[in-house]
């Protein structure tokens, strides 16, 4: 069986890990009860592509930013003292973090569909040799990406020839977008592969919760290097001027960091002269040959990519979890117990686990900052703002990943004598719990250098009602849409409309205080208007999350 062959049989089992994405019968989600009469193949198929889209219009729009920051009026207001070549390729390499970032994380939102359809243990039961099983799998793996990676391949190499003026400029950029997709299949495969030999099946108990989070911490570290990178983008290019003035050899060792030489060959073809990046002509030519020599390492993530998706799909299906051993059981109220619950999910899933690291680790970075570059007590305060909103709004943004954490709440409704409101509470705890974390993380930091760390404290109070309001909204807005629909948002890659149509609107009932305080030029005042406001936004939606979370009947 060739290529050929693989392909139409990758298709039909596209078809499948479609369908377990959305239904999920495989991991216990039962079938809607109009299953008799509508096409829930196509429906599957329809609601995935919608959640690729979603996905590649995130990519296109991170693509046209990027854009936006290459004209030259948008480079006098943050790089004035940067060459052009240089700030074309500081901006050109923090857009392929960003979507290395971003399909690396999409990556690890779909594994655990890819894995738990067990498509590949069914067919490594029929007469078809592991080559061409690998095949299937190499196929059935990218076409989950496809139309993010022609997003990224195709969009940013145009947006920036446009913003250059330069055709060439654009096709310079598409090894780069072409080595950024391939790594981030890799990084996807390479971490899930880690995950599941190492995490997955690991025994309970404090010091191997301990031992998957610290697992999990490491994997968020280079997210969140890139995060810092794109959030210090105005000092980081200062520092790029400052390094190109006093130490060309220095800048030149940064400069051969993947991925800045791929994104100096669209500024090298804009303005071939030499030493238009200020480093002489001999620079120049070391990081071309820079950019050449990593094509070696690429090639062998390709050849290692061919196979890793099939191995790892094998791989997940031989692991067992460890035999349990007896523990004493621990009778919790239901709202706390699904709240531990779903921390014990997020320590065995990267995914669920790198959206509740999230808001710290940026608590951290930004935290970090006011001690590396010794604001003043104006500043630090205003960074602790900006930080404790950005954590609320992360936080909001997640709760549909938090409420995906098992298939839906309606499985513990049927199987278990769980009140609906206390599944949407215990959710909405997770997600609270994560900002108060965040935020206090945040207010430790900075609280060395603040002249009144109690206001802050006090704006990290006033948020808390519209930060629940949001939850309350999510959690009981899925809840209610899962029970009547029967859907099986799996995570927020596959439920991404679902998702969107919960996020939206959590967005809006934590943003709405961050608004009005933004309006208000004095601290006490502002914060009060802000806290009477989230008040009034979680006594309007209280009434709402009740009537969703009515006891559900058949």
């Amino acid at each position: 069986m060739g290529w050929r062959a693989a392909f139409r049989l990758g298709s039909v089992a596209y078809r499948e890990l479609s369908f377990q994405a959305i239904y999920a019968t495989r991991q216990g989600q039962p079938l809607p009860e109009a299953a008799a009469t509508d096409d829930l193949g196509r429906t599957a198929a329809r609601r995935v592509r919608e959640s690729k889209l979603l996905v590649s219009a995130l990519l296109a729009g991170i693509s046209a930013v990027a854009a936006t920051a290459l004209s030259p009026r948008v480079q006098i207001f943050l790089g004035p003292e940067v060459a052009p070549p240089l700030y074309q390729a500081a901006v050109l390499a923090t857009a392929l973090l960003l979507e290395l970032s971003l399909l690396w994380t999409t990556g690890l939102q779909i594994l655990p569909t890819f894995l738990g359809s067990r498509i590949l243990p069914t067919l490594a039961v029929l007469p078809i040799p592991p080559a061409d099983r690998d095949r299937v799998a190499l196929l059935l793996f990218l076409r989950t990406f496809d139309l993010p990676a022609l997003t990224v391949l195709l969009l940013l190499p145009l947006f920036t020839g446009i913003a250059l003026g330069n055709a060439a400029a654009g096709l310079a950029l598409v090894p780069g977008a072409g080595a950024t997709v391939l790594l981030a299949f890799a990084l996807a495969l390479a971490t899930g592969d880690h995950f599941v030999r190492r995490v997955q099946g690991s025994p309970t108990g404090h010091r191997a919760t301990a031992l998957r989070w610290g697992y999990l911490v490491l994997w968020a570290v280079p997210a969140f290097a890139i995060y810092a990178f794109v959030s210090f983008g105005p000092e980081l290019l200062r520092a790029l001027a400052a390094l190109a003035a006093t130490d060309p050899n220095g800048l030149t060792a940064l400069l051969l960091c993947f991925p800045f030489p791929y994104a100096l060959l669209p500024a090298l073809a804009a303005t071939p002269s030499a030493g238009a990046l200020g480093l002489g002509a001999g620079a120049t030519d070391l990081l071309l040959v820079a950019a050449a020599a990593y094509a070696g390492p690429l090639a062998l993530v390709a050849r290692w990519l061919l196979a890793a998706p099939g191995r790892l799909a094998l791989a997940a299906a031989d692991t067992d979890p460890r035999a349990p051993t007896a523990r004493r059981l621990r009778v919790r109220p239901p709202a706390v117990a699904v709240l531990v619950k779903d921390l014990r999910i997020a320590s065995r899933s990267p995914a669920f686990g790198y959206v509740v690291l999230l808001p710290l680790l940026e608590a951290v970075v930004l935290g970090a900052s006011t001690f590396v570059n010794s604001p003043g007590p104006v500043t630090v305060f205003r960074l602790g703002v900006a930080a404790v909103a950005t954590s609320a709004l992360l936080a909001t943004f997640f709760g549909p990943v938090f409420f995906a954490t098992e298939l839906m709440g309606s499985a513990y409704v049927r199987s278990l004598p769980l009140a609906p409101r206390s599944v949407v509470l215990g959710k909405t705890a997770l997600l609270v719990a994560v900002y108060a974390a965040s935020a206090l993380l945040l207010v430790g930091f900075t609280a060395a250098r603040v002249v009144a760390p109690a206001i802050l404290l006090l704006f990290v109070l006033a948020e808390l009602p519209a930060l629940l309001a949001a939850g309350l909204f999510e959690m009981a807005f899925l809840f209610r849409v899962s029970v009547g629909r029967e859907l099986g948002l799996t995570n927020l890659y596959t439920g991404a409309r679902w998702a969107t149509a919960a996020a939206l609107p959590g967005l809006a009932l934590a943003g709405g205080p961050l608004l009005l305080y933004a309006l208000q030029p004095e601290r006490l005042p502002g914060i009060g208007l802000m806290a009477l406001f989230a008040l009034g936004e979680l006594a309007a939606v209280v009434p709402v999350a009740r009537w969703w979370t009515r006891r559900w009947r058949r």
